[in-house]
């Protein structure tokens, strides 16, 4: 075989087919271990229904969709652990980060060893995923809870409150005593969190390595696109099923029996937070049983190697060599196999756009916040609004994208300008977020208090100065008269307020009166403005249709990455997509976004005992700019990389892609193990 190098690979010319695939007859006792259901010798029949391409799909698209759901609950559930565990913003940090530093460091020390054996090792991953969910679920068993405090601040028992004469009975209150106690009992469980995080990141590695490759290797070109869309699908389905079944089980007790007058709306109430993890462990727990079940090799491999061999992508030396290595083959191939993917650039545009990619999607995790800031949601309709676009963008992108795979066998060259194009294409439809309701102007912040003799804003002035107002809590008020919201009743300077009906101190505040700080005296609960319904039609629209264009192009995606590296290095590129998609994408976004979002704030909650909280109020014009722009710039930069990985991938001879695209006789893929 005539060989060449280009690019820190071997390119091979194209093989004849007709030799090697008299070779692929194998012992039939081998041949019986290999490609039938079962586990340490025992094999049935009647598992054969079962050893079908599709029902991998399926139950490992079913596990994945669980590990996801079981990192996915910690967003929803971030508030009730910090309650319930005594955590600070660091410590819940750690719990997140945990399975991004475990991961990175198994991504790279097992992506070789899953070249062989595949599914055992997908299995052995979803086995220790399980291990992951119990060991936070079991903090339950343990843990303490507040009792029932009768005497405790139920906003709804509240009748006019916070007025700027109640002098220093401001805001909610501190919790009792007794109610903070508990948590700090309860401090020492944190480590059961992060010990699931580290187990998370280490058990998720081997399927997202070892799965796709797998999968190639019982799909044609054509259906493997088919097949990746399904199990994306499937997959992606976990985060809005995260969300709601998070915010379902907050809604039971934390012992599913709670005591007689204890309702959500109680302080002392603690959702049934562990739900969110058991049950994702348990059917990953079903669901490994059945993958480890499945062989080494299916038996419609025979045919897609037959396919493959025509194509010049593998020969039968190469397959043989990739499923009967041993360890210590494996281990001694380390160093060489290190070498041929950090020789290949095409592969590395291609690993390091994704990690742009990476670094950008991190933006997903305040997304809620930015729909409740731009447009007026409400934390439980972003939910619903956010999941719902997002599955249809999903659902519909990966579905066109399979389809554009069964067009015809595209040359992988040519997949990689698809999916470049497809990043690039959906860039501006990040801008989608700048179609927002106009922003509100908050005294004391955007402008001065009227009749104020300062020169710049500021939320404490001589109007308020002796009505001991906080920012603990926010409890928005709006001056019809001219339009400007308020932070707080006590901030506008009001003496006193009317109810709905004076008889019933639950009936809710119509009004607040006297009030000093602003130009109508008179101020309404609630920000001023309104809901902007039609903007945010629009921004969603826009948003379904950057993603849906975005993700059409991921199952070009993930066929380069089967071929822009030789058979039996693919679950090293895998790996080593892993890691550097970890190191530069996952782990700093948060902090970069973090950092985006904390910059633009105007309003910090300041708690009681005067130690910064959250956000309360952000500069929403200057929020937006550095939040989308920042995600623009780095797809730009991540299609460039892209184009420049289509730009390096080996050209192929028009004879190639004939006989590539056409399926007659063989050509190669350009990439070849030395």
């Amino acid at each position: 075989m005539g060989k060449g190098t280009e690019n820190g690979a071997v390119i091979s010319n194209p093989v004849a087919g007709a030799k090697d695939l008299a070779e692929i007859e194998i012992d039939e006792k081998d041949d019986r271990k290999i490609s039938q259901m079962g586990v340490f010798g025992w094999r049935p029949r009647f598992l054969e229904c079962l050893n079908q391409p599709i029902v991998f799909v399926v139950f490992f698209g079913i596990g994945n969709l669980f590990t996801v759901m079981s990192f996915g609950v910690i967003s929803v559930y971030l508030t009730t652990l910090e309650k319930t565990f005594n955590l600070n913003s660091k410590e819940t940090g750690v719990i997140l980060l945990g399975n991004d530093i475990s991961g990175l460091f198994a991504s790279l020390l097992l992506a070789n060893y899953c070249s062989s054996k595949k599914i055992r090792w997908i299995a052995a991953g979803m086995f220790a995923v399980v291990l992951s969910c119990l060991l936070p679920a079991m903090a339950t068993l343990f843990a303490e809870y507040p009792e029932l405090n009768k005497d405790a601040f139920i906003p709804s028992m509240i009748g006019i409150r916070g007025t700027c004469n109640l002098g220093e009975n401001k805001g909610f209150g501190p919790p009792p005593q007794g109610e903070a106690d508990y948590a700090v009992r309860n401090h020492g469980l944190f480590w059961l969190f992060v010990a699931g995080s580290l187990v998370l990141g280490i058990g998720g590695s081997p399927p997202g390595i070892a799965g796709p490759t797998y999968m190639d290797e019982m799909y044609t070109q054509k259906e493997f696109g088919i097949a990746i869309s399904i199990l994306y699908i499937i997959t992606f389905v976990g985060f809005p099923i995260s969300v709601l079944f998070a915010g379902a089980s907050l809604n039971m007790y934390v012992t599913l029996d709670p005591p007689e007058g204890m309702a959500p709306n109680r302080p002392e109430w603690v959702g049934a937070w562990w739900l969110g993890f058991l049950v994702p462990g348990v059917v990953v727990f079903i669901v490994s049983f059945v993958v480890m079940l499945f062989p080494t090799q299916m038996p419609a491999a025979k045919k897609v190697l037959e396919s493959k061999i025509q194509k010049g992508i593998t020969t039968v030396a190469e397959k043989t060599n990739e499923l009967h290595r041993s360890l210590a083959e494996i281990t001694r191939d380390t160093i060489p196999v290190a070498k041929r993917i950090l020789k290949n650039k095409s592969l590395n545009c291609l690993v390091f756009g994704d990690a742009l990619v990476f670094l950008q999607i991190g933006s997903i995790s305040f997304l809620p916040k930015m729909y409740v800031i731009a447009f007026r949601l409400g934390f439980s309709e972003v939910g619903t609004v956010i999941g719902v676009s997002n599955v249809v963008a999903f659902v519909l992108g990966l579905v066109l994208g399979g389809a554009i795979m069964r067009i015809k066998d595209w040359h992988p060259k040519k997949l990689l300008l698809i999916y470049a194009i497809a990043v690039l294409v959906s860039t501006p439809f990040q801008a989608s977020l700048f179609y927002r309701c106009d922003s509100n102007t908050v005294g004391g912040v955007d402008i001065v208090y009227p009749n104020s003799t300062a020169s710049d804003p500021s939320l404490y002035d001589t109007c308020n100065q002796d009505c001991k107002c906080n920012t603990a809590f926010p409890s928005f008020v709006c001056d019809q008269s001219d339009g400007t919201t308020y932070f707080s009743q006590c901030h506008a300077g009001c003496l006193g307020g009317e109810l709905n009906d004076p008889t019933d101190p639950k009936s809710g505040v119509k009004q607040y009166t006297d009030c000093m700080c602003t130009a109508g005296k008179t101020v309404t609960p609630g920000e001023c403005g309104s809901r902007c319904q039609t903007r945010l039609y629009i921004s969603l629209a826009l948003s379904v249709l950057g993603t849906m264009i975005n993700f059409s192009g991921y199952a070009a995606h993930a066929t380069v990455y089967q071929r822009v590296v030789s058979e039996v290095d693919r679950t090293v590129a895998q790996g080593w997509r892993q890691f550097v998609t970890r190191v530069l994408g996952t782990l700093p976004a948060p902090l970069l976004f973090g950092y985006i979002i904390d910059n633009a704030c105007t309003i910090w909650r300041v708690n009681f005992d005067g130690k910064q909280g959250n956000c309360w109020v952000y500069d929403l014009e200057s929020l937006l700019v550095w939040f989308v722009w920042v995600q623009i710039i780095l797809r730009i930069a991540s299609s460039l990389l892209y184009f420049a990985g289509w730009y390096l991938y080996p050209e192929p001879t028009q004879e190639d892609l004939e006989r590539y695209e056409g399926g007659k006789g063989a050509a190669s893929n350009g990439y070849e193990m030395t």
